[in-house]
Formats: C-alpha cells, structure tokens, sequence
C-alpha cells in the first residue's frame, strides 16, 4: 500500500469510467492505493477522501496547516527580538560607562530602570504573539473539524476481491485521514451497504449539502442498471 501518484490516475480514471463510476475529482496525492508488491506500478485497488465543503469554512482551504512548529517560533522570537532593538535604538538613556558604570549611580539606575521596561515589553510581545499563534492553531482545528469529506473512487480489480483489500485501503485512509471519521460520508450502490457497515459506515437520510446535487445525478444513472444509491456516514 502507498500513496498515489500522478502515474496513477490515468488507470483510475479509465477504470471508473468503464464501471460507470465518477471519474472527476481524481488527485493523486488524495488516494492510498493497494500494488503488487514486487510491481509498484502494478495496481490492485485505491480509495480516495476529498473535501466536500462545510457550511462553516471556506472548502478550498480544507488542507491549511497551523505555522506553529519550531521554524515558526524561531521567526516570531526574532521578530520579537527585533522590535526591542529598535526599541533600544531609540532610547535616550545612554548606556553607562566609565564611573558611570557603577551600580550606585544616576546614569546606571535609569539604564537599569530603561533595560526592565524593554525585558517587560519582549515579555509583553512575546504573549501576544504566542496567543496569535495559539488562536491560529484553534481556528485552523475547528475548520479542520468541522470540513466534510467523500470517500470516493473505491475499487478493487476482481481478480483481487475477497483478500481485504478494499477494506484495508479505507482503514489506512482514515489513519491518515487529519479530521474527525464522522465527517466522513460516501455515496455507494445499496447491495453494497452491509461491506461499508462492517467498516463502520451507517446509513444517512441527510447527505451533505453538496452532496445532493452528486446523489442525484447518480440516481440517474443507477436506474438504468436497476440499482438503489444511498448515502453513508461514518460512525
């Protein structure tokens, strides 16, 4: 099993098209796909989760991630760092020398007293930058959240079928999946609802928005081959 690639598509493309699957919306880097595993090339099935959108966030940033590792730090630090320099530069107290320098006298207590005030303004922008960034994370885990997501483009070749391996590429899939597995809904054939609930999907009578306007084309088409399309969450 591994991620997919661009090298993929072209085959899961024209097999969803001749299994009168939806062949839109392929991108590879969304699929986990099963291989022969002394031919990498060599496809046995694949599954892919897309965003579907969500009445609360702006579908097309579902994949924005927080800046909040050690690389961010860093640059917030030295930005911090950089204002109280700019701060000292501007300073009218001179740093003390000479006699000057002894802890008793004026010139070392208001250079004492001026250095306290930029320690407590570093301290002062250093909690408001890390709330900016803690907030940043917040927002970026409830749209993260609150985003729906498709499983789609499940197949398994029929030569494969049986061996687990439709159900292995979903597992792996919401492994990796960043968001909670009730966001997750799938549009599938009705003689095929008791494979997906083994795996933890349910029937739901309310698909996602924009996911109606998919369901009903797919209506459509499951008529002429005399098959019920219904829709399922994971639970």
């Amino acid at each position: 099993f591994r991620q997919g690639t661009k090298n993929d598509e072209f085959q899961i493309a024209k097999t969803m098209v001749k299994e009168l699957m939806n062949p839109l919306g392929i991108q590879s880097e969304r699929f986990v796909v099963a291989v022969d595993p002394d031919n990498n090339k060599k496809l046995y099935g694949w599954a892919q989760l897309r965003p579907i959108g969500s009445a609360s966030v702006d579908p097309d940033q579902f994949d924005a991630r927080p800046g909040s590792g050690n690389a961010q730090n860093d640059v917030e630090i030295e930005y911090v760092n950089e204002e109280i320099w700019e701060e000292f530069e501007k300073d009218d107290v001179n740093v003390p020398t000479g006699l000057a320098s002894f802890p008793w006298t004026k010139e070392y207590k208001e250079f004492s007293k001026s250095a306290a005030k930029r320690r407590e303004r570093r301290d002062v922008l250093a909690n408001q930058m890390e709330a900016a960034n803690m907030q940043a994370i917040q927002d970026t885990t409830d749209q993260r959240n609150n985003q729906l997501w498709e499983l789609a483009s499940v197949y398994v070749l029929p030569h494969y079928r049986g061996q687990g391996i439709g159900s292995e590429v979903v597992r792996r899939l919401l492994v990796k999946h960043r968001g909670p597995a009730s966001n997750v809904y799938i549009l599938t054939l009705n003689t095929t609802k008791k494979w997906y609930q083994n795996i933890g999907f349910e029937i739901t009578r309310e698909p996602p928005g924009k996911m109606k306007l998919e369901m009903a084309a797919g209506k459509f088409i499951t008529n002429f081959i005399n098959e019920e399309l219904i829709c399922m969450r994971h639970v």
